[in-house]
């Protein structure tokens, strides 16, 4: 009879690690694990304990070294010594130095905004590659407001929280897996939120002007027209429904330069351009989809930028979102430098709900 290793995650040769096994044949008294290093065959460890679980301690204090790949071999002896079957085949893993893996919010710092990029920030001596991270907002009682699913574009390691409220506490927290499968936490980093007007906007700004005796008042409101296909139907004086209807603004409503706006979607309409913007020399639409495909781990929701600039045509997909629920509704980022676009999705709790 031949005990079954369960597959074993890469871990740090300096901290040790548990190698998990099941057996089912006579209780166990001694725990046998041999490993040996896989392109030599050379055993470089061969110890036995007294252990009556399933499972064996690799000690910190071994001969592993990080950035070697090993296949460990267990048996188990019962109180008579009577031995077990070693496995035809050995258990292979890697060890690897504990990756370095933290966010750019420090701990307790006071963020002066209502959104904020979070940057994550990874390194690991032996060059482990990242295969993907994921960042979450929690609330102060560590309840999930946001979070970016898994992300595998690892070349920026950046996610925008939104919806920040004044004067309340929230967690940032960040989780990743390498490319071998060595799970990484930044664990829960707290911080808390302080500005004097929710942004983006504050539609009256107020300047003393002692010397004059005189108050500046400036507004960020401006007059816009726009014209619809169909009568506006508004929902609570705050959303319009335009699923089956559309608003062009063409007066008081231009945007110049590089930018970022922030558009707010609840339940738009599938394979639909929601968003069309023009220029002299760029034209741009964004289109909701939805699909499971071979990146995504199941079906999941995203948004399509299709560009015309400068005589070329170009489609940028932004990262895959979770299907949204009844309390959530899309944030999508849009940002433009030259004429080169971003476009980044995440999900928020709708305004009102809990």
């Amino acid at each position: 009879m031949v005990a079954q290793i369960h597959p074993i995650e890469p871990f740090d040769a300096s901290k040790g690690a548990t190698i998990n096994f099941t057996w089912n044949g006579n209780q166990i008294r001694y725990v046998h694990c041999i490993i040996k290093e896989n392109d030599s065959g050379e055993t470089v460890y061969d110890e036995t304990v007294e252990n009556m679980k399933q499972q064996y301690n690799v000690p910190s204090d071994s001969t592993l070294l990080n950035g070697k790949y090993y296949v460990a071999y267990i048996t188990v002896l019962d109180v008579d010594h009577i031995e077990s079957e070693q496995q035809a085949i050995g258990t292979p893993f890697y060890c690897f130095s504990t990756p370095n893996f933290s966010l750019s919010v420090q701990e307790n710092a006071i963020v002066r905004a209502s959104a904020y990029s979070v940057s994550a920030i990874y390194s690991q001596t032996e060059d482990e590659p990242l295969d993907s991270y994921r960042i979450m907002l929690y609330d102060h009682a560590k309840k999930v407001l946001q979070d970016s699913g898994s992300i595998y574009d690892t070349t920026s390691l950046q996610y925008i929280v939104s919806g920040l409220e004044n004067a309340k506490q929230y967690y940032v927290r960040s989780i990743g897996v390498t490319l071998h499968g060595m799970n990484i936490d930044t664990g829960f980093i707290p911080f808390s939120v302080s500005y004097n007007q929710a942004q983006v906007f504050s539609p009256l700004e107020s300047n003393n002007m002692p010397d004059i005796g005189a108050i500046e008042i400036k507004s960020n409101i401006i007059s816009t027209q726009a014209t619809s296909e169909k009568p506006v139907d508004f929902l609570d004086g705050e959303r319009v429904d335009l699923r089956d209807n559309s608003i062009a603004y063409d007066v008081g409503f231009e945007i110049e330069g590089d930018h970022s706006s922030i558009y707010l979607f609840e339940k738009p309409n599938l394979n639909t351009s929601l968003v069309r913007f023009f220029g002299e020399q760029t034209e741009a639409m964004i289109v909701y989809r939805e699909g499971a495909f071979s990146d995504s781990d199941g079906k999941k929701a995203y948004f399509e930028l299709r560009v015309k600039a400068g005589g070329r045509f170009y489609v940028l997909m932004s990262n895959y979102v979770d299907i949204p629920s009844d309390d959530q509704q899309f944030s999508l980022l849009v940002n433009r430098e030259g004429n080169l676009y971003e476009v980044k999705a995440v999900l928020v709790k709708k305004r009102g709900t809990a």
